[in-house]
């Protein structure tokens, strides 16, 4: 049973396309002195290539939300700032190869609602059931036509006749939404563009372009979308819990 523990967490390590181990890392870009000289420049980066989506660093300037977030505490800040005014020693370029490989390691996240995520539950479902009868392509019919159920979508249209919306119905709502974004056919590239054409909508398109995604890829990039359809009625990506 152990044995079999044990193949399952290498199985869902190898089929994680996020997961790099340290040589993976380092040689792909080239770390060396220099690299760990320039940290400032090398860091940020390696994040960015390294993310799935901007969110992951929060859509921000990636030092400081390395440092916002504690994933690099006032140790590591000390010591890059040592490494621009000394030579880089082997123990020290050592530890700058850790200290990039734990950063990067510590980028995944997989984004899903909580309730205080929803800002506005009942103008949401009026906008989607609203949405949803239009002609033209959006999120809203695309939702109601190919990826809602039957039943899920009248709860959806239950929920939009109500005079408001109880904690226990956007805690419904909540887990819907999250259902949705887990499946393949959430997003729909025409849809999407009828609704906003940004370098945030072509993202997702492109890296939906790349071929097959991971659970955990899957997950963010139509979780991105959701945020995207609705924007209004969500706190910023960065906010939802992972």
């Amino acid at each position: 049973m152990k044995k079999l523990a044990i193949l399952i967490c290498l199985a869902a390590l190898i089929g994680c396309s996020s997961f790099k181990s340290k040589e993976d890392i380092i040689t792909k870009y080239n770390i060396n002195q220099e690299s760990a000289k320039n940290w400032d420049k090398t860091i940020p980066t390696v994040v960015k290539q390294e993310s799935l989506i901007e969110d992951w660093y929060g859509a921000e300037e990636v030092l400081f939300f390395l440092r916002k977030s504690g994933k690099v505490d006032e140790k590591d800040v000390d010591f890059l700032t040592s490494l621009k005014t000394k030579d880089i020693t082997p123990e020290d370029q050592e530890k700058f190869n850790d200290l990039l490989v734990k950063i990067v390691g510590k980028l995944d996240r997989e984004f899903y609602l909580n309730d205080e995520n929803i800002k506005d539950p009942k103008g949401l479902v009026e906008k989607m059931v609203k949405e949803s009868n239009l002609r033209m392509a959006n999120p809203s019919n695309h939702i109601a036509k190919e990826v809602a159920t039957e039943k899920e979508w009248a709860q959806i249209v239950e929920f939009s006749k109500q005079k408001d919306l109880s904690e226990k119905d956007v805690k419904k709502l909540r887990k819907l939404l999250n259902n949705f974004i887990k499946r393949d056919e959430f997003f729909n590239s025409k849809s999407w563009y009828n609704r906003e054409i940004s370098g945030r909508t072509l993202e997702i398109v492109e890296i939906y372009k790349k071929g097959d995604k991971t659970k955990l890829e899957k997950n963010n990039l139509n979780a991105k979308g959701l945020y995207i359809a609705y924007p209004e009625y969500f706190s910023k990506l960065e906010k939802w819990d992972d």
